[in-house]
C-alpha cells in the first residue's frame, strides 16, 4: 500500500505532516532528551551529596585541633578498653590513685577469673577491693569509681564499722572491669 503524498489533499498532508512531526519529537524526547535530563538530575544529586561531604570534611578540618585535644584526653581509656587483660595493671593503678585522692587506704585489691560473654565479643574481669577510711572518704571513693571514664562498675558493697570514735570503717567492693576482645 503505497500512498502518494502529492495526491493527498491539503488537510490530509497537514495531518500526516503534523503526525510525523509529533512522532519525530516523541522519539527525540524519549530516546535523547529524557535520558539526558535524567542523567543531569542524577549528577546534580551526586554533586549535592559530594558538596555536603566536602562541607563536613572542611568542618572536621577546622575542628581538628579541638578533636585532637579531646582524643588525647580519652586515649588512655580507649587503650584500656581495647587491650583488655594487659591493661589490668593500669586499671588497678588508676583505682589506687582514686583511693589515695579520696583519702582511703586500700588493704587488698585482687583480680579474679575472667568471664567471657557473647561469643568472645567482650570480657569481664572481677576485682575485689578491701578499703579502710572515714565514711565520707569511702563515699568519695565509691563516687569516683562509679563516675570514672573506665568501664568499671561496683556491683557489691559490704560496710563494717572499725572504730566508732575515730569514724573509721571498712568497706569491701566487688568491682567489674569490662573490655572488648579475646581473653
Amino acid at each position: 500500500m503505497k500512498i502518494n503524498f502529492n495526491k493527498l489533499g491539503k488537510r490530509e498532508r497537514i495531518l500526516i505532516s503534523a503526525a510525523g512531526i509529533v512522532l519525530f519529537l516523541f522519539i527525540i524526547e524519549h530516546f535523547m532528551l529524557s535520558p539526558f535530563f535524567d542523567k543531569l538530575d542524577s549528577l546534580t544529586i551526586q554533586i549535592n551529596a559530594e558538596q555536603e561531604k566536602l562541607q563536613r570534611a572542611r568542618y572536621m578540618d577546622s575542628q581538628k585541633e579541638y578533636i585532637d585535644e579531646a582524643f588525647e584526653k580519652i586515649k588512655p581509656y580507649i587503650e584500656a578498653s581495647e587491650s583488655g587483660e594487659t591493661s589490668l595493671p593500669s586499671i588497678m593503678k588508676k583505682i589506687e590513685e582514686m583511693a589515695n585522692e579520696s583519702g582511703v587506704n586500700l588493704d587488698k585489691m585482687k583480680p579474679e577469673a575472667t568471664e567471657t560473654k557473647d561469643k568472645d565479643m567482650y570480657n569481664i574481669k572481677k576485682l575485689t577491693l578491701s578499703t579502710v577510711g572515714s565514711t565520707e572518704n569511702i563515699v568519695k571513693f565509691l563516687y569516683k569509681l562509679e563516675n570514672c571514664a573506665y568501664p568499671l562498675r561496683v556491683v557489691k558493697m559490704d560496710f563494717k564499722v572499725k572504730d566508732r570514735d575515730k569514724n573509721l570503717m571498712g568497706a569491701d567492693f566487688d568491682l567489674y572491669f569490662m573490655y572488648f576482645g579475646k581473653k
